[in-house]
Formats: structure tokens, sequence, C-alpha cells
């Protein structure tokens, strides 16, 4: 349930919504991977199983690269399928993330509105209340096509789900610029405790409801530039609070040493 195969289903559910976009095809020979490529001049392909960020390779308009041949074989050889998608003209990255209970109860648990790399990888999220990113998200869509995309996976998640999972998940989205701004509903499924819980729940639990900040993960080259980075800024935004809540500075949230290469670590008010 957590390959994109099965993501790829939940988006073609969305296919008689209004203001959404979207289209993912399951291909199982290079000969539909071809096709799908001929057919949208450029796109994507992604491994059926992979890292969030991992396993995708983008394909130009022109020439198809041989090197891209030779992975597609290799994943269809080892998986079974590989994912098509057009590439979208992306305005932003955000997810709606959900609660399955028992019995096939999902609720929903908020917005995550995060940031990605130019290859798909999560660089970090805003941490702001659900009101806030609502807010940002409506000046490309409508109110009421965010609240139809959460209605209908509050009505297609417990049936898909079926009981088997209990826990939290995430559905990543985008904003399009295609006729206007529309939104693709549904891009991947986390079906685990991600990143974009982890920073709804912080916010909730431990930043002042007024404030607004970030959540990061770094990645540093070398020795040293960790430590470097975090006493700097430390001695220049020391931590404020408010009613025994964040309100301002930074705050690491992992060890930082000498030999650090990667962290964990929030801004607020900056």
């Amino acid at each position: 349930m957590s390959g994109r195969v099965c993501a790829s289903e939940v988006l073609r559910s969305f296919a008689d919504e209004k203001g959404v976009c979207g289209e993912s095809r399951v291909c199982h020979t290079l000969e539909e991977v071809r096709k799908a490529w001929d057919g949208w001049g450029r796109c994507v392909l992604k491994a059926p199983w992979s890292g969030s960020g991992r396993g995708l390779v983008f394909l130009p308009c022109g020439v198809w690269p041989a090197s891209a041949e030779g992975w597609a074989a290799r994943i269809l050889r080892t998986q079974g399928a590989l994912m098509a998608e057009p590439i979208y003209d992306k305005v932003c990255d955000f997810a709606m993330e959900f609660c399955a209970g028992g019995e096939g109860k999902v609720s929903f648990a908020g917005y995550s509105l995060f940031e990605t790399d130019a290859f798909g990888n999560y660089k970090g999220n805003l941490l702001a209340s659900d009101a806030e990113i609502e807010r940002r998200l409506v000046g490309y869509v409508p109110l009421e096509t965010l609240h139809d995309v959460r209605r209908h996976l509050l009505r297609k998640l417990p049936e898909w789900l079926g009981g088997h999972y209990t826990g939290y998940l995430g559905v990543d989205m985008m904003i399009c610029r295609e006729e206007g701004y529309r939104v693709h509903p549904c891009v991947e499924i986390n079906l685990r405790m991600n990143m974009g819980v982890l920073a709804r729940l912080f916010f909730d639990f431990y930043v002042h409801p007024a404030a607004q900040g970030c959540f990061r993960i770094e990645h540093y080259a070398g020795s040293e530039e960790a430590l470097r980075f975090h006493e700097t800024i430390s001695q220049a935004y020391p931590v404020r609070l408010k009613d025994g809540r964040l309100a301002g500075g930074y705050l690491s949230l992992t060890p930082v040493c000498g030999n650090t290469r990667y962290q964990a670590y929030v801004c607020i008010g900056m």
C-alpha cells in the first residue's frame, strides 16, 4: 500500500472532481514508457518503491537519453512496473495529513506546506497554523477546491485502507499553473509518520500560535561547519518564549558537535 502504484489509483479517483489536475501511468514495458514520453514531450519516471525524493529520473524533450533506458529496464526487471508522469509547472508543494484510527476511520490532522529541492528531496516545512497555510494556498486556488479535495480523501482513504493501517499518513500535493491554477491532489502517499506531521505537531504543541517559522533538515559538507553555524546563529537569535511557547529565535532539535553532518532545527520569527 506504500507503493506509488497505489497512489496512482487514488489519483484516478479524482477524475470527476473540479479544480484538480494530475495524471500517472503505470508502465510495464519500455514501449509503454516511450509512448508516455512521446505523448507528453517530457516526463518524470518514478520507481514504484523508493525513498522520498529518490528513484526519480527526469526525461527532457527531444532525445531519449540512453542512461534512462538502462535505469528504466532495471526498475522494470526488479520491481515489475514503472510510473510515468508529466512534469507540471509547479508553484508550491503541500500536503494534507491524516490519521487512520481503528475500524477504518480517518480524520484530518492538518496541513503541511513544505519545500523540496530540484531533485524532489525534502528540505523543510513552514511552521504556521493551519489557518495561515490555508490562507497562503487560497492565494492560488479557491478555498472550496481545498475543502473538496479534503472531503474526497476523507471518503476515499477509509475505503482504500480497508482497516489495514492505523497511524498517521500524508498525501503530498502541488499547486500547478494549468489553465490558471489547479491542485494536483495526490503526488504521493506517505503511509507513515512523516516530516509534515512532525512539523504540524511541533507547531501545535511548542510554538506560540501567533508566531511563524521554519523546520529544517540541513546537510553540511565539511567538519566543524555545523558547529560554526550553530554557535553563530544561537548567539544572533536566542530563543524567546511567550506563554511558555516558542515565540522567536533558533533552536537545534538534534545535538551539534564537531563531526555533525546532518541537523534538524527550527527558526521562529526570523
